[in-house]
């Protein structure tokens, strides 16, 4: 999907994770074609007919909102929310874009198998609009499109041959993307695994049934691509940090409306 870009002056401000991030694009102006994409999105797509299916899944999507709401006030400020279930069963997959437009595919209902699964999943894709990850990305994205044309505006005015010139510009990107595009995913993700506990737990659902869920997912999963270059945790470091994250939110769950695991899928 591509995004026309209202870029802003430099936001440099800490996350509600605590970490210094980076914003140039405008978050109205993200919020808004991320609204017009979902609407397409939603013509384009076949959704869910399943009644079970989809009362749940707009039942934990409240939850989750409200949880969203009431820790974050100020990150959710101007989301204008809405879930969606995609009648997909072979995309294990879900997705929460800027502005609050959450999508979850059937596909990915068989490996959750229960509310409290379905709950981390959401969680986590809601804390990636919270945190403006795509707002991060772009503008990594924006920052090595400059430097990649600064060092070929140089390139072209030095006496380097026209084969040193594409390799520089070839190592150049791949060098961007080890080292800055990639991290920063790594990042993203284990700081929406972090945050979705913290809503999984105070919308009511059991969070020790988030390392759970990857536990199937690792089960099901053929990736063999190596930790360094993936831009997700591996799924045993997942589980480990997430197993380790639970005396932080156990206190948010003991205060918490109980819904445990909540109803099957």
């Amino acid at each position: 999907m591509l995004l026309s870009l209202t870029l802003v002056d430099c936001g440099c401000q800490r996350n509600a994770e605590g970490r210094l991030a980076m914003t140039y694009a405008s978050d109205s102006s993200l919020n808004e074609q991320s609204a017009t994409a979902y609407g397409d999105l939603k013509k384009k797509s076949k959704i869910s007919n399943n009644s079970k299916w989809t009362k749940i899944n707009q039942r934990v999507g409240q939850r989750v909102i409200a949880a969203a709401t009431a820790l974050y006030p100020d990150e959710s400020k101007g989301f204008k929310w809405e879930v969606t279930l995609f009648d997909e069963p072979n995309t294990v997959n879900a997705f929460c874009m800027p502005g609050g437009k959450i999508g979850i595919y059937t596909g990915i209902l068989k490996v959750c198998q229960n509310e409290a699964a379905l709950a981390a999943v959401m969680g986590h894709e809601v804390s990636h609009a919270l945190l403006k990850h795509s707002n991060e990305r772009v503008t990594q994205s924006q920052l090595s499109s400059v430097v990649l044309k600064l060092g070929e505006v140089a390139l072209d005015h030095s006496e380097t041959s026209e084969l040193t010139k594409t390799l520089a510009m070839a190592v150049g990107g791949y060098g961007l993307q080890l080292g800055f595009m990639l991290p920063y995913s790594r990042t993203h993700e284990s700081e929406a695994d972090n945050m979705g506990l913290k809503m999984m737990a105070h919308a009511g659902y059991d969070p020790k049934e988030a390392p759970n869920l990857w536990r199937r997912m690792k089960m099901g999963s053929d990736s063999k691509v190596p930790g360094f270059l993936s831009t997700h945790p591996s799924h045993d470091k997942r589980i480990q940090d997430l197993e380790a994250m639970q005396p932080n939110v156990s206190p948010i769950y003991a205060k918490s409306s109980k819904f445990g695991l909540g109803e099957s899928l």
